[in-house]
């Protein structure tokens, strides 16, 4: 009997589909792979970026808030003038204070 090549096309051909099917799996993942780190580098940049923003604002609010800009403005334009001394003292007796706290803990025993 004469042996067919029918199985052996057949193997040759399972062994080359597999072995293509694999090496395209290999070049997707590996572009895939690229694509993912061109795409991390572009969110740390872009990160980079909001970073030096967050810090060039709080910068500006620092300089916006400063006590001397804001009193010199007050000065100039608004033309105010700085208190220096408090506008009221309260003197308290600290014996009355006393009697007042016992008659509250009188009231609310």
């Amino acid at each position: 009997m004469k042996k067919s090549a029918k199985p052996t096309i057949f193997l040759l051909l399972s062994v080359l589909t597999i072995i293509t099917f694999f090496v395209l799996a290999s070049v997707g993942l590996k572009l895939k792979y690229e694509q993912m780190l061109l795409q991390k580098d572009n969110y740390l940049k872009a990160l980079k970026t909001e970073e030096e923003r967050n810090t060039k604002l709080i910068a500006e609010y620092q300089n916006q808030t400063d006590e001397e800009r804001i009193v010199s403005i007050a000065e100039t334009e608004l033309k105010l003038i700085r208190n220096s001394e408090p506008a009221a003292i309260l003197r308290i007796d600290k014996i009355k204070i006393e009697k007042i706290n016992g008659v509250l803990k009188e009231k609310y025993e």
